[in-house]
């Protein structure tokens, strides 16, 4: 074990409180209005069946959902796909809020962070949504949120949850000193309904720079239940800032594995590793796992049970993650799924859709509706997009490429720039379905005349389940 592990190890971890901030929690309940895919979906529904959901409030969203108010940037020399090579102010702008006495304060402490347009905009936004926020949110909550800060601290202070935590830390490899605390922001849940034995349990959480945002209903007290949740997305931050030489050197120990699924079980590495964490947070409080299932997805849910000893075991010893970890992971997955890397439900979960239809959201979306992704890009045109002809070439994220239009000029130029096409026959004039596997990894290609065709072509890929390497196109009707 190394110094810098052996005292952070020994170390109590680092600080944490627990706040509740009215202007945060406006920012927030925007953002869920408007879709944020951070943000709990209940909070959502509970005001678009309230009086507040009308034309003009939906107009107002319409509007936010159009500001670039979120920039990111990449981070040169992070692995991409990584939680550490992609940057934003979202952090940033999210901790002024929490700061932020009202929303001219706002304003003055995020000036910089975003363009003064920008600003102004989502100042009209909050001070719009205000009312309908006092009432479905603050107003009936703020009270009770209030006491829920105290007995969260309280219980954080006693079970000494930090400590354990640092453990996590060591074995991550992460550059997160003690003297950077964890700020718990609590935010009320809309539409909790009571749950077993009458508990009122809050499960949404997400985890920004040094921020945990918890959507909670005001009168939860499932304290060691919630903090499994908590402490999965605490752990992503440290995945985040792990240091980059270890990133480096971890992307290798995957990729550079002899199996065929080395890909796909990196790509789990993330939700699998935190779930772990998370289990072994509320196993050290509980004196046993959670039973039944720990996360909603299977791959990532028998992934985390297949890998807990074999984590757990490090995170115990004080030892962080190593090239004999990451072999013996990569075993782990391959036992566990077999057919992984012809599986379309694993296949889908880091995607590019590339089309050069001129709806591109109505000609993903058919797939969008049937399988589940962690990383998305979506892009048009097809024709002489360097950008992303450099992703599809890449084979660290499927291509699925959508053609509509301008068939044979299409064709022609992804068969000269895609080696996997060029053994394959493709007459432009048939609508068809490809999917196969080539040099450079799985891709789908979709060519259609007829939008319905969309539909059905990602109605049969549900439908097989799997790659059919013997059949690789299928003409669509």
């Amino acid at each position: 074990m190394s110094v810098l592990a052996q005292a952070q190890s020994a170390s109590p971890g680092p600080a944490v409180t627990v706040e509740v901030s009215r202007v945060h929690s406006l920012v927030r309940f925007v953002e869920t209005l408007a879709g944020s895919t951070s943000t709990y979906k209940g909070s959502r529904r509970a005001f678009e069946a309230s009086r507040f959901n009308t034309p003009e409030a939906r107009r107002w969203l319409r509007r936010y959902q159009s500001i670039d108010h979120e920039p990111g940037f990449d981070r040169d020399g992070y692995p991409a796909g990584r939680l550490a090579s992609m940057g934003s102010i979202e952090p940033s702008y999210l901790a002024a809020s929490a700061d932020a006495q009202d929303l001219p304060d706002l304003q003055r402490r995020t000036v910089g962070l975003l363009p003064n347009e920008v600003l102004v905009s989502l100042d009209s936004m909050y001070r719009y949504f205000t009312p309908a926020f006092d009432t479905l949110a603050w107003q009936p909550h703020v009270a009770e949120l209030g006491k829920l800060r105290t007995a969260y601290a309280d219980f954080l202070t006693k079970s000494q949850l930090m400590q354990k935590f640092s453990r996590l830390r060591t074995f991550y490899g992460s550059a997160w000193p003690d003297a950077l605390p964890y700020r718990v922001l609590l935010n009320p849940q809309l539409d909790v309904k009571q749950g077993f034995n009458g508990l009122i349990f809050t499960n949404h959480a997400t985890a920004l720079g040094n921020l945990v945002l918890l959507d909670c209903h005001p009168q939860s007290r499932t304290f060691v239940d919630g903090t499994s949740v908590v402490f999965h997305e605490m752990s992503h931050t440290l995945s985040a800032q792990q240091r980059l030489a270890l990133q480096q050197q971890l992307e290798g120990w995957y990729l550079h594995h002899p199996s065929p699924n080395r890909r796909l079980a990196y790509n789990l590495m993330e939700e699998a590793l935190a779930t772990v964490a998370g289990e072994w947070i509320f196993a050290q409080q509980t004196g046993h796992l959670e039973s039944g299932e720990w996360y909603g997805d299977d791959y990532v849910d028998r992934y985390a049970k297949a890998i807990y000893p074999l984590m757990t075991g490090y995170v115990e010893r004080g030892q962080c993650i190593d090239s004999i970890f990451v072999n013996q992971a990569i075993n782990l997955f391959d036992q566990t799924f077999p057919r992984a890397s012809t599986d379309y439900v694993s296949l889908f979960r880091k995607v590019i859709y590339w089309t050069n239809d001129d709806d591109l959201q109505a000609a993903i979306q058919p797939f969008q509706d049937r399988f589940r992704t962690t990383v998305t890009y979506s892009t048009t045109p097809i024709l002489h997009s360097d950008k992303a002809l450099s992703r599809a070439q890449s084979g660290e994220i499927m291509p699925v490429i959508v053609v509509t239009r301008e068939h044979k000029a299409t064709l022609r130029y992804l068969r000269a720039n895609l080696p996997a096409l060029r053994k394959q026959r493709l007459n432009s004039e048939k609508s068809f379905l490809l999917s196969m596997t080539g040099p450079d990894g799985p891709i789908i290609l979709v060519n259609a005349h007829d939008p319905a065709q969309l539909t059905a072509a990602a109605k049969l890929l549900d439908q097989q389940g799997h790659m059919n390497l013997k059949e690789p196109l299928v003409l669509l009707k």
